[in-house]
């Protein structure tokens, strides 16, 4: 899901893409000048990978760590209201994650690679590297507006969706102290049986 035609800077390898379409126009405007690697996708990622901190170093990580998962597509950026969420959703996830195969993964919307690096080092779980992640959230339907922000989207392990947005459900849960309780549910939903590409 990286940009449709994505520019090839001086130095630059063809895989290496802007993620914020305003840092590509103020540089297509300037040529000459090379952009700051804090503007460009993570060309370090190997393909299908996923990237984490939570081992005290950035690490990436198979996809296939997901097979036989349930797993939560965590649609925003490095916003209070996100930080927010992320802090409900990590005492959900620490008791759901050992209970259940389940496992999280950031989606970023993230402008610059400060930000993001930033917000994923406070996750346990999972994220895809710094790139242009606008055609995924186009594919389930995630708004581009940032007050929108964040949504979490729920897949069973054959990638149905079993949630639009449980967000809502998250937050109860730590209302009420019931950690565990997406868990319940998440236990429930193995049975759909329309599929879509996680990723792609």
């Amino acid at each position: 899901c990286t940009a449709a035609s994505p520019r090839t800077v001086r130095g630059m390898q063809p895989f290496r893409h802007f993620v914020d379409p305003a840092a590509e126009r103020k540089y297509a405007s300037h040529p000459e000048v090379q952009p700051p690697s804090d503007v460009l996708s993570d060309a370090d990622a190997p393909g299908a990978t996923l990237v984490t901190y939570r081992g005290g170093s950035k690490e990436y990580l198979s996809e296939k760590v997901l097979e036989g998962k349930h797993v939560g597509l965590l649609f925003g950026a490095n916003t209070s209201l996100c930080w927010g969420f992320c802090r409900a959703l990590a005492k959900v996830y620490k008791i759901v994650a050992t209970e259940h195969p389940f496992e999280v993964v950031y989606i970023s919307a993230d402008k610059s690679r400060r930000e993001f690096d930033r917000f994923v080092k406070s996750m346990p779980w999972l994220a895809l590297p710094f790139r242009d992640n606008r055609a995924l959230f186009a594919s389930y339907g995630i708004t581009q507006k940032i007050t929108a922000w964040p949504v979490f989207v729920v897949l069973t392990p054959n990638d149905t969706v079993a949630f639009e947005d449980a967000a809502p459900v998250v937050r109860q849960s730590v209302q009420e102290g019931r950690f565990g309780a997406l868990g319940s549910l998440l236990a429930a939903t193995r049975t759909e049986t329309s599929t879509f590409a996680r990723f792609f």
